[in-house]
């Protein structure tokens, strides 16, 4: 029963989600999960082998969110996404839901506004239709502290130095710790905080440089105060072709070039300024409902140490006088 009230409240999540871009004027579109891109490294992506061709499963959905803008203007998904991530985080699945949106002539303010309605707008929604589940859960989350008007803002630089004063270790360049996410949002009262431009070395390619400092980048992430970290992420593209291949150079990729050279080819037929936001709805109900792990949000969670393939020597029957007749009666 918990577990099919954590299921629903996340059905309900998503649900509202929907409903929130569809009230706004965004157009659900369907990206592929077979692709031969990666947004990040290539050893945090999972491999497959397809009609003879190594390719990948998908990670991120924004270079085919991308074009499917330029066609509608505002696109969105609800879409499975996969890491080949072995850290056994509580908070990371190696294939999870990811919710992105892609929006043409948007700069971070508009992104991080859309961010934090979209959100703000689908726990409205589950306060409403999972108050059963919600009540068995013995959950009761404010939704005033999920208020876009409540968040805080500072940037990574300060909240380095926020961190660091408080007794972390984190140097300036390093993407920050959970204990560091702790730390901020714990100084600010327990409050969401978005951090804003860190480092552009510890982002993807696609993103832009900060227009004040080049070393910094135009992205941002909420970071929740309830344990569960970054909540969403927004950034601003690059729309100049000759800026994307330094960086797809500079990231150690320039043997993948041609993979990504639709995606690069687009910026000379009119690619205007555009940016999006990425979230994943599991890691969204694991700290709003305050689980002991991000699997509980998922029937069938893939992580780190749970084998996919059975190796059982002897079948498992469970005490079950039928399944042991079965074994037997077929010498299995």
């Amino acid at each position: 029963p918990q577990r099919a009230a954590v299921l629903k409240v996340k059905t309900d999540f998503v649900k509202s989600f929907h409903r929130y871009f569809d009230d706004h004027g965004f157009t659900l579109v369907e990206p592929p999960i077979i692709t031969n891109k990666t947004l990040y490294a290539h050893s945090n992506a999972i491999k497959a082998e397809v009609h003879g061709e190594d390719v990948f499963l998908s990670q991120c959905a924004t270079f085919e969110l991308e074009p499917l803008a330029l066609a509608f203007g505002k696109v969105y998904t609800i879409s499975p996404a996969f890491r080949n991530e072995m850290g056994g985080s509580k908070r990371h699945l190696a294939e999870y839901s990811h919710a992105k949106a892609e929006v043409l002539l948007a700069d971070r303010f508009d992104l991080m506004k859309l961010a934090s309605e979209s959100i703000y707008s689908a726990l409205v929604g589950v306060k409403e239709s999972s108050e059963a589940q919600l009540d068995f859960l013995g959950v009761d989350f404010d939704l005033d502290l999920f208020h876009p008007n409540n968040h805080e803002h500072m940037t990574y630089t300060e909240a380095v130095k926020i961190a660091r004063k408080k007794g972390s270790s984190t140097e300036w360049g390093e993407g920050l710790k959970h204990r560091d996410e702790q730390l901020l949002t714990a100084h600010m009262g327990g409050k969401y905080v978005w951090v804003e431009a860190p480092p552009f070395e510890s982002e993807g390619f696609p993103y832009k440089r900060h227009p004040d400092n080049p070393e910094l980048s135009t992205t941002c992430d909420l970071i929740a105060p309830h344990g569960s970290g970054e909540m969403v992420g927004v950034a601003e593209k690059i729309v100049d072709p000759e800026e994307l291949i330094q960086n797809i150079i500079a990231k150690g990729l320039k043997e993948e070039m041609a993979q990504y050279w639709s995606y690069i080819a687009m910026r000379e037929y009119g690619m205007p300024e555009h940016g999006g936001i990425g979230a994943a709805p599991e890691r969204i109900i694991y700290g709003m409902l305050g689980l002991d792990h991000i699997r509980e949000t998922k029937p069938w969670a893939r992580y780190p140490g749970r084998k996919i393939l059975r190796e059982d020597k002897v079948l498992p029957t469970f005490g079950n006088p039928n399944l042991e007749r079965l074994v037997d009666k077929y010498d299995l």
